[in-house]
């Protein structure tokens, strides 16, 4: 694969026009705390939880693999941000956060963040940026801003998993929200909805909260109302790393069906692929896929689900799917690039350049579907893959929350 045509491409993408965007419904702060040696001494904090919490990040960075470990006791998550109240600093959080944050400063309209039980602190960030943040309590009893920890780290800390790639990453501990944080409640949804009347497009997230069928039942009717009020709205629902069968039940009977578009990451892709196919399990221990598995992978999902669009994000490349309906699939590779761009400026690190395992993936696909029919563009019977080699910076000081860039700006950015 020619590396003077992504070059090419690269240089001449330009800013395409974004469309009035709602976002919901993970809205929080973050305390963003760098991972030292010091902190993975065993020696380092003395409480009795610390050890469980220092083996599971261990793990996560041994396979480079972005991780979050929800926790249903409040009093146990407490007891942890205890340990770091001083650490790191804080910022806006949740995918719903960081999207509306990061659309608003694509210079988008109008972005409207939808965030039942939002906190006063992460909607002022968002006010102030010019997010609008509905309000969907009656200030009786205000919600409070919860604080998740998000352990970032760079490779050289441990010894990685044969096979891993060396990458920065992060490690993430949530509290297990109230169902209630993503239901709108029904006495606001009318106002919602004429609220959200300009936007074509809805970036929505936080589904992982959710706990029984009429809750995911609810979330779905909730979904189609917005449709119904704006036939040109396409829904995208980010994923996050979670197993729990229920949940997965819900997303994929409930959730999936009234969405246009599914974004998440290649350990997402096959926890998902193995929850529908229990017969032929993967080997998620290893947490490390080739792009051939990715790519098979990404088709494989598509197809059992009925999904016009999927995007898999990846260190080193992208993968869309889109439906073989979609007449012309050029604007969604330009979309990929403009966000690869924009994700790149976001890690704030030194220099930029085309991944090298993006190319090598690139090799991998024309040895699956033969040559392109455009360059990453490759046509698959009832659909259409493109895989993108990605920039990247080199000495990145951010990895939190890039996915949601990632994925929030190539939907935005997309015509599809």
């Amino acid at each position: 694969m020619d590396l003077g045509i992504w070059q090419e491409l690269y240089r001449h993408i330009q800013n395409p026009p974004l469309q009035d965007t709602v976002v919901g419904f993970n809205t929080n702060l973050d305390r963003i705390i760098p991972v030292t040696r010091e902190l993975l001494d065993p020696s380092f904090l003395h409480d009795p939880d610390y050890p469980i919490l220092s083996a599971r990040l261990i793990q996560s960075m041994q396979h480079g693999t972005a991780e979050e470990w929800f926790i249903s006791e409040l009093s146990h998550y407490n007891r942890f941000t205890r340990m770091f109240s001083s650490a790191g600093s804080l910022a806006i959080g949740g995918q719903a956060g960081i999207a509306a944050l990061h659309i608003s400063g694509l210079g988008v309209r109008k972005v409207v963040c939808a965030s039942p039980l939002h906190g006063p602190e992460s909607a002022g960030i968002l006010n102030k940026a010019g997010v609008i943040v509905p309000e969907f309590t009656t200030g009786n009893n205000p919600a409070a801003d919860y604080i998740h920890l998000v352990f970032e780290y760079a490779p050289g800390l441990v010894s990685l998993v044969s096979g891993v790639i060396p990458r920065n990453n992060r490690f993430i501990i949530s509290p297990v929200h109230e169902p209630a944080s993503v239901l709108i409640p029904k006495p606001f949804m009318e106002p919602f909805l004429a609220e959200i009347a300009s936007c074509n497009r809805a970036f929505l997230s936080g589904y992982q909260y959710l706990r029984s069928e009429q809750d995911f039942a609810t979330a779905a009717d909730q979904m189609y109302q917005m449709k119904n009020r704006n036939p040109s709205l396409r829904i995208h629902i980010e994923s996050v790393s979670v197993t729990d069968n229920e949940v997965l039940n819900g997303l994929v009977r409930h959730i999936l069906p009234a969405a246009d578009s599914f974004g998440l990451n290649e350990h997402e892709l096959f926890i998902l692929l193995a929850h529908l196919n229990p017969s032929d399990p993967v080997n998620l221990g290893e947490k490390t896929f080739t792009p051939a598995e990715n790519i098979q992978g990404a088709l494989t999902l598509c197809r059992h689900v009925g999904l016009t669009r999927l995007h898999v994000h990846t260190f080193g490349y992208y993968i869309l799917v889109l439906h073989k309906n979609i007449a012309d699939v050029t604007p969604s590779r330009n979309a990929l690039l403009y966000a690869s761009r924009e994700v790149a400026c976001a890690a704030q690190g030194t220099g930029r350049e085309i991944s090298a395992e993006g190319i090598r993936a690139l090799g991998v696909a024309e040895e699956i579907f033969g040559k392109a029919a455009s360059p990453g563009i490759f046509p698959a019977d009832d659909y259409v893959i493109l895989v993108i080699p990605t920039l990247v910076a080199a000495n990145i000081k951010r990895t939190s929350g890039l996915g949601d860039i990632l994925s929030s700006t190539a939907f935005v950015a997309d015509k599809f």
